[in-house]
């Protein structure tokens, strides 16, 4: 019987470890996030079966403005994206436990009171439109 009260006890242990997608994992890694609210933008990731983490970088400060860990088959919407042109990085572990980085070849540009946004559908496909680039953990993190 006491072995079924401690695994119980540790359910939601387990159960809370679990990241969400939305979350802000690497929080400590990046600045605060930076959103514009009087544009109403957006950069959309469906994800495919493998969790990620995005994170949106301004091509000319070569600052991450919003970062994400989004869960395999869920998708997430940055919002509120300012004025400027971006590209996404990001970061996945295989189920051997090895990390990979990767970037977008293609930039985004945001203009003053546009409206919409950009979809990216991660999955790998030979008719693709997006190409994406292997970068190392500090670039990542930088």
């Amino acid at each position: 019987m006491k072995k079924i009260l401690v695994i119980i006890l540790f359910i939601p242990i387990i159960l809370s470890s679990q990241y969400y997608t939305g979350q802000k994992v690497f929080k400590s890694k990046f600045p605060p996030e930076i959103k514009d609210s009087s544009q109403d933008t957006y950069i959309e990731i469906i994800n495919s079966n493998t969790d990620i983490i995005v994170a949106i970088r301004n091509v000319r400060s070569d600052r991450v403005i919003q970062h994400a860990y989004i869960k395999a088959r869920q998708s997430y919407k940055f919002k509120n994206i300012p004025v400027g042109t971006y590209v996404c990085n990001y970061m996945w572990t295989d189920r051997n436990g090895k990390r990979y980085f990767n970037k977008d070849d293609k930039s985004m540009a945001f203009k003053t009171n546009e409206v919409g946004g950009y979809v990216i559908t991660m999955q790998k496909t030979t008719s693709g439109n997006l190409t994406q680039s292997s970068i190392s953990e500090d670039d990542f993190f930088n």
